[in-house]
């Protein structure tokens, strides 16, 4: 018997309609009741096509265009860390555009980054989540670190691709887990697969709403160890947001558009972290015929911002000259005219030494110059046909291209100010410029055939090919021994310049058939066929696999019972196999010859020595749990178990000294696993015409291991160095685990002894999760959300570097100094300054009201109040979430766990008005 269904609703009725572009899918008869659980939603499981929650074997988070409203938009990342329940997203810096950390199911990679993999409208964007190779050293400081081109990579603050994906105009978006869920997306999902699926069109009539957002941007300095430190780094800035959107149509055309402006003065003094931000998209759809139909959008973000010096830097940073003590390392002239250092402690200073530093720390800040401008483009185009019943063939265009542009101005000046250089000095000064280029190509031919019969079978096949391109392009151009006031680097007396260029290009066919028996069970089956452009010479076409199973429990005659009563409204069963890829670097399987300067002339060395065995990492997914719908809907619960493991994942493998060529090539070595459960639930007890109570929580554990270094030693993926701290890799222990000094201390609070190279805690955290909460009455809405995690550990560079500059601390005894100095033995007590990372953070606090004026064309004005990070509970005193990404090259693994004079997320204070018409 044929049915309706609704989104969000129970199926039910006896009517027959047929689903949009085939033949009708149907489930048995029910009361048209709320599924709590979407079972009969549809969503995008692959390239080609969509299916009902119901027949999935797997499990796929969306955030609705409801949803969307209540969360903070300025960036992709800001906006899901709360509303995905199985992911952690975790922010590394305060300021505009910085990086983040994306994490699912722990990290099933020790060398390739695990930012999902993003698709807009089908079409595949850069998703680049560490710092850009041209514009940082592998080998550390070059002799005067003046600038950004003199960085090692991982050790500051770096810009991402995520902050600047255009976000107006979304309808939706989804996320899959890795494994079976992404095996149709091949060599690029083994992290997941983001969806955004923008807005096309109206219902039929027109819609616009305007939007104004005012608000104040305050640093949130509760980490910090001196209360000075705020009054001499931070101000209140003044945000400003407007927005405007728009759509219509009817049953042959439709359009939307959204736009906005954002300006925000930032936390730093002298609009340090001044950030401006234009965001515009528009979409369509049109019927050209009964069979033909087309889709596009269109986005485009422009975004400038500043950014303080940070992180590992070098010379003057702020947090360096104040958390870090570093203040005690410059000089400032008494009222005697006598010349002192600055101590240690920012608290004890006396008023004229306090002023003296807080004149030179304005105007180092005043005197930084740099600015980072960002273009970003998007667009995608849909033609599909519907020539027979049941048959949809669907073609996808699209494009992403990217353009980021960084210019830092180390001015004579600054650098006199800072006491870098003395006073008359005229031919130090630099222009540093960056620039990142990205294009895209996404191209997708699907077919896919529905056929049902009677009640008994119900079939769902797609089959088609993909195709996507990246070019990196990346320019490094600086000048030293500029004049003081110039903006370009014409007329310096020494130019260096670097450029990259890369590119990788994918192929892939794809299979896919969701076999449904009585509406009940259902087998999911899937295969994909990769080639990518990166693999090596021996390494050809690669297949990933999936079989999944979907068994609907509460659609048994024997489940009635349970279900007239109220218990169970909904279960279902769900497990299933799958593999996913990662894709190696672009051109790392290939042997080189580098160009090198040798006496004037140009000469040749051995380059890389390349790999042609070289292929991608292979993570193996298995998992099952269920889905269930208890007590009227009420209670809503998901659970699931899963293991991951990782083969032939990427290792840096040492070369023979006599071979003559780099030090290490990438091979497919390693084995790492995951294992873990996801739990989510949902409680309703109130939901009425007055009243409603939502709340929602996630409970997710991992258990990280390197099953296999392939006989490797202890090899650094993040950090510095071993004698300090880094990030490390052994056999048997979790990914990017903590390695440096451990103190042994007697009971007395002597040291006994100390233990070079000891494992200090993970970096990944074996519990997180997340929670929201709301309370409806009227037209009044409060809605709170929060994460957390708990087993993982940081280290604060910020504590350990106080105790160097003589600052006791509670974890490090006197007696264990001996007869030393806190700079002779600061370097063995790494382990004292070696906390928990566990955290509780309320993310996001809302209040709003929405009425409907008896006016004209005005259909609901809406009043809210957000407060973003206003409460944080830690174990660590510094923030486990200010922590730098280690990421020691492009697009590699970031591990986190290192704090070092990294600012936190700043808190928020909005005030939206906003108005439908």
């Amino acid at each position: 018997m044929r049915f309706v269904s609704f989104l969000g609703l129970a199926s039910a009725s006896v009517v027959t309609i047929a689903a949009y572009g085939g033949t009708s899918d149907t489930t048995p008869l029910r009361n048209l009741l709320t599924d709590s659980l979407y079972l009969n939603e549809v969503v995008v499981t692959g390239q080609g096509g969509a299916l009902q929650r119901r027949r999935l074997s797997s499990e796929v988070a969306k955030v609705s265009a409801k949803d969307l409203k209540a969360l903070p938009s300025d960036r992709l990342d800001h906006l899901l860390q709360d509303a995905l329940p199985n992911i952690q997203i975790s922010i590394n810096s305060g300021q505009p555009g910085t990086t983040s950390q994306i994490r699912a199911r722990g990290l099933s990679s020790a060398y390739s980054n695990s930012t999902p993999v993003i698709y807009v409208d089908g079409v595949r964007v850069d998703n680049l989540n560490t710092g850009a190779s041209v514009g940082f050293r592998k080998s550390g400081y070059s002799p005067e670190p003046y600038g950004l081109s003199d960085l090692p990579m991982g050790e500051t603050a770096a810009s991402g691709s995520l902050g600047d994906i255009p976000l107006e105009n979304i309808d939706h978006i989804e996320y899959l887990t890795g494994g079976a869920a992404t095996t149709l997306y091949g060599s690029d999902a083994a992290n997941g697969v983001i969806l955004i699926t923008t807005k096309k069109g109206g219902d039929g009539t027109f819609h616009a709403s305007a939007a104004m957002e005012l608000g104040l941007t305050a640093a949130d300095t509760q980490w910090y160890f001196f209360h000075r430190t705020k009054d001499l780094l931070h101000q209140t800035g003044v945000y400003q947001k407007y927005r405007f959107s728009m759509n219509g149509g009817n049953d042959r055309f439709g359009y939307s558009l959204g736009a906005s402006m954002q300006h925000d003065d930032g936390m730093m003094i002298h609009n340090g972290n001044e950030n401006k931000k234009y965001d515009l998209r528009f979409g369509s759809h049109a019927r050209i015929n009964s069979i033909l139909s087309y889709d596009n959008s269109f986005g485009f973000v422009a975004t400038d911002f500043t950014r303080r010096r940070n992180g590992n830097q070098g010379l003057y940073t702020p947090l360096w000259t104040t958390e870090c003590s570093a203040a005690a390392d410059l000089v400032y002239t008494d009222a005697e005219g006598n010349r002192h250092n600055y101590i240690a402690d920012l608290d004890a200073m006396d008023d004229t030494q306090y002023r003296s530093l807080k004149d030179f720390i304005s105007e180092a800040e005043r005197l930084q110059d740099n600015k980072e401008s960002i273009k970003r483009f998007q667009m995608s185009h849909t033609l599909t046909l519907r020539p027979l019943s049941g048959l949809t063939i669907k073609g996808i265009f699209g494009l992403d291209y990217r353009n980021d542009d960084f210019k830092e101005i180390i001015t004579n000046a600054w650098l006199i100010a800072t006491q870098v250089k003395p006073k008359g000095t005229t031919d130090a000064g630099r222009v540093n410029n960056t620039s990142r280029a990205t294009f895209g190509l996404t191209a997708d031919a699907s077919a896919e055939y529905r056929y049902r019969f009677a009640d008994i079978v119900s079939n769902i096949a797609t089959a088609g090919f993909q195709f996507f391109s990246t070019d990196d392009h990346q320019v490094l151009y600086a000048g030293r021994g500029v004049r003081d006031g110039a903006r370009v680097m014409s007329g310096a007396a020494v130019v260096n310049a670097d450029e990259r260029k890369s590119r990788v290009s994918s192929y892939g066919v794809y299979l896919q058939d969701n076999i449904g028996f009585f509406d009940k069970y259902y087998l999911d089956l899937g295969l994909r066929m990769d080639y990518n452009s990166a693999f090596g010479d021996n390494v050809g076409w690669q297949a990933y696999p999936k079989v999944g199973l979907s068994y609907m429990l509460s659609d048994e005659p024997f489940m009635k019972q349970f279900h007239d009563r109220g218990l169970v409204s909904n279960m279902r069963l769900r497990a299933n196999y799958g593999v996913a890829g990662t894709y190696p670097p672009a051109y790392s399987f290939e042997t080189t010859v580098d160009e090198v300067t040798f006496n004037g002339a140009q000469a040749a060395v051995f380059g890389q020595q390349g790999n042609p065995n070289l292929g991608p990492e292979r993570k193996h997914s298995y998992e099952a749990g269920f889905d269930a719908s208890l007590f009227h809907d009420i209670v809503s619960l998901s659970f699931t178990y899963y293991y991951n493991l990782t083969k032939d994942a990427l290792f840096s493998v040492p070369t023979l000294p006599s071979s003559g060529r780099q030090s290490w090539y990438l091979a497919n070595v390693g084995r790492i696993s995951n294992r873990g459960m996801e739990m989510t639930v949902g409680l309703k007890p109130v939901d009425n015409r007055q009243w409603t109570v939502d709340v929602k929580a996630s409970l997710n554990t991992n258990r990280n291991r390197v099953v296999s270094t392939g006989g490797l030693p202890t090899f650094q993926i993040g950090g510095f160095s071993p004698r300090t701290i880094m990030t490390a890799v052994t056999e048997g222990r979790p990914v990017g685990y903590l390695y440096g000094a451990k103190a042994v201390i007697n009971n007395d609070g002597t040291l006994k002894a100390v233990e070079q190279g000891a494992d200090l805690g993970s970096t990944i955290p074996s519990i997180f999760g997340n929670l929201r909460a709301s309370l409806r009455y009227l037209g009044w809405t409060l809605t709170a959300n929060g994460d957390w995690q708990h087993g993982s550990y940081m280290h604060e560079w910020n504590r350990q570097f106080r105790f160097r500059k003589g600052l006791a601390d509670k974890n490090v005894p006197d007696a264990a100094l001996g007869k030393q100095t806190h700079a002779q033995t600061w370097l063995n007590f790494t382990s004292c300054f070696v906390e928990r990372a566990d955290f509780f953070k309320v993310r996001d606090i809302r209040l709003d009201y929405t009425f409907h004026p008896r006016v004209r064309s005005v259909k609901s004005i809406s009043v809210a109040m957000n407060v973003y990070n206003p409460f944080s509970f830690t174990a660590a005193q510094d923030d486990p979430e200010a922590v730098l990404s280690s990421a020691r090259s492009q697009g590699a693994v970031a591990a986190g766990g290192i704090n070092y004079a990294t600012f936190s997320a700043p808190r928020q204070y909005i005030l939206t008005l906003s108005a439908t018409f």
